[in-house]
């Protein structure tokens, strides 16, 4: 059978077809073009941006990088000078130039040999070194060492400290170093350091200049590097010198770079050990960079950074971890991602150390003016879907408007009928039609009108009689309701405390359920009444009622069991409970401010369940605890 619709519905159906849903196709088809038009020009802008930026990254960082190469070869120049200047200072042990005068030395508390006069390096000798003639005449003569160290730390902006460390335990350093013995403590094993060790005959054969990792300066400047180059006299080793450059410094001086697009960078020695990074570094590999130290003791042997600073060490978040293959692979030019953001990475190798010059640029940022004329877009794109969303509302609204005008001339007279018709039966009096000037529907319509005539009669009779059976249900629970519940309080009476009491005893003898009373007396009741008149007593006892309402469980039973006397049937409650709940009950009377009478207390006399207990077995109980509660000064509670 083919479904029925409504003349409504048909006239609003061709409206729609024929007129809405053509246009709203296209607008919709329109739409769906300009978004995927601006995504797509969007896509390849940045395409095209991000290959542009990868060549200029690569220049800049290729240029940046050839820079921290001449500095760092500065320093290497500056190494060879003090090198040739300290081999000559051994190989002509009698020339004693003193270009500060007559320098002051003396032996410290602790044992070590030290420098006096803060002109120029200061000098400490490790006391376990036995000073004779031959240590102190070095001491003295090694003052002509002093100009080109003082000159080369004051000329570099990089080097922070120049020495000389001998294989014997003396150490000469600019800047002067006040607390030298102090800082250095009484004895300093130079062997034990890595800016020594990693330049003698062992660790490295060929003689030549090399850079340390990054160490703790036992000389209080904190974290550093350091360009070290041993001295030799012949083939005996007299010692190490070298430069420093602090982190702080490196920093500052080396990777204070000028590379655009927010760049970020940090430097890896040729072990994967990060010598130095900028903050945004250290966002994302999760550490902070060793800058400072504050010394509490002595430093006696080489302390470097803390495994988690180099890119090989076990525990490494995502981040080191692609850092990592990108330095094993010595790609130029990468891409990662760290929890959905993207970055930009270019590795660079400086060639005189052999480090990688890391730069970091997070892709966002090279996108940000892409993507905010994409945003634009994309809100002129939602701007339109707005306006096309308000032009459909005020369309459909007209096309709504004019199907109803012909509906009105069409189908009110045969719509009106269906209405009647299916609710025929819901109202007591139904509506009759008129007519309209159409035979048929007019038939139709006496015809109807004399039906409800009918049905209208037989129904005012079933009302009639559905309403007086109603009165006399609701007679009937008026008179049940007065039957078992006290008028003055509305609580229970004493015939309905009797019958839920009969009901806790069986159900404990049956099933075993403990349950107790208790019996609450109001004290002085009397005095009430004869102070303050029958009126506010009746107020008291309503205000007592009330409270118990609100202070019990909901599973409690409540009643009036006399004149100034309540009772309460607590089911399934132990001796604690009871207790508990009956104390509760005689704090809040005590506490509740009576409009007239004042405070007013109670005293409660209270019975647990009995094996074998009758109603008036544990009311018994219960009203000589409460005699007890009134013989011992009343406002109390006994249990019996």
């Amino acid at each position: 059978m083919k479904k029925s619709i409504s003349i409504q519905a048909l006239i609003y159906r061709n409206y729609l077809r024929s007129s809405l849903i053509p246009i709203f196709t296209i607008e919709v088809l329109l739409l769906v073009l300009y978004f995927a038009i601006n995504s797509y020009t969007s896509d390849k802008n940045q395409q095209v941006l991000l290959q542009e930026v990868t060549r200029n990254l690569q220049e800049i960082t290729s240029r940046e990088s050839i820079n921290i190469n001449y500095r760092l070869q500065e320093v290497s120049s500056y190494a060879a000078l003090i090198r040739r200047e300290h081999q000559a200072f051994f190989a002509n042990p009698d020339s004693c130039f003193l270009p500060h005068g007559e320098a002051q030395f003396s032996t410290h508390e602790n044992g070590a040999y030290y420098k006096v006069n803060k002109t120029g390096a200061s000098l400490y000798y490790s006391s376990h070194t036995p000073i004779g003639e031959a240590e102190k005449r070095k001491a003295r003569c090694s003052e002509r060492l002093d100009p080109l160290l003082v000159s080369i730390v004051k000329t570099s902006p990089i080097i922070t400290q120049a020495y000389l460390n001998t294989q014997d335990g003396m150490n000469r350093i600019y800047p002067f170093m006040d607390n030298a013995p102090e800082q250095y403590g009484p004895v300093l094993h130079m062997q034990e350091f890595n800016f020594y060790y990693a330049a003698d005959g062992e660790h490295n054969p060929q003689r030549k200049s090399v850079w340390t990792e990054v160490y703790l300066d036992p000389a209080g400047q904190g974290w550093m590097i350091s360009h070290v180059f041993p001295i030799y006299n012949g083939d005996f080793l007299e010692g190490v010198s070298g430069l420093d450059v602090t982190i702080a410094s490196f920093i500052e001086n080396i990777l204070n770079l000028n590379i655009p697009w927010q760049a970020s960078t940090f430097m890896v020695d040729h072990n994967g050990g990060i010598l130095a990074m900028q903050e945004k570094i250290e966002q994302l590999i999760g550490l902070k960079e060793l800058r400072n130290h504050v010394y509490h003791e002595n430093i006696q042997s080489t302390v470097k950074k803390p495994d988690d600073y180099n890119l090989f060490s076990a525990q490494a978040n995502t981040f080191k971890t692609q850092i990592k293959d990108i330095f094993n692979r010595q790609e130029q030019i990468s891409r990662i991602s760290i929890d959905g953001t993207h970055y930009l990475i270019s590795q660079e190798i400086i060639p005189e150390t052999g480090w990688r010059m890391f730069t970091v640029i997070e892709e966002a940022v090279i996108f940000s003016a892409i993507n905010t004329l994409k945003q634009v877009s994309t809100v002129i794109g939602y701007f339109a879907i707005a306006l096309m969303i308000l032009f459909y509302i005020i369309f459909f609204l007209f096309l709504l408007h004019k199907s109803k005008k012909l509906t009105e001339k069409i189908a009110t007279p045969i719509e009106k009928l269906s209405r009647l018709t299916g609710g025929l039966g819901e109202n007591l009096k139904t509506e009759k039609l008129c007519t309209v000037g159409i035979t048929e529907v007019d038939d139709l319509s006496h015809n109807f009108n004399t039906m409800i005539s009918e049905l209208d009669a037989r129904n005012d009779a079933l009302v009639d009689a559905q309403l007086r059976e109603k009165v006399r249900q609701r007679e009937s629970e008026i008179l049940e309701r007065h039957a078992l519940t006290d008028s003055l309080t509305n609580l229970y009476n004493r015939r309905k405390l009797d019958e839920a009491l009969t009901v806790e005893n069986e159900r404990a003898q049956r099933f075993g359920h403990p349950y107790g009373i208790i019996l609450l007396d109001i004290d002085n009741f009397k005095r009430i009444n004869d102070n303050y008149g029958h009126q506010v007593g009746d107020q008291v006892l309503i205000a007592i009622a009330k409270l118990l309402q609100q202070q019990t469980r909901k599973t409690d039973i409540i009643g009036r069991w006399g004149g100034e006397e309540f009772l309460v049937i607590c089911p399934q409650t132990d001796k604690n409970g009871l207790l508990q709940l009956a104390e509760k009950l005689r704090k809040s009377i005590a506490q509740c401010q009576l409009s007239v009478a004042g405070h007013q207390t109670s005293s409660f006399g209270l019975s647990l369940y009995r094996q074998g207990d009758e109603n008036k077995d544990i009311i018994a109980r219960a009203d000589q605890a409460l005699y007890r509660a009134k013989k011992h000064g009343k406002n109390r509670s006994e249990l019996q």
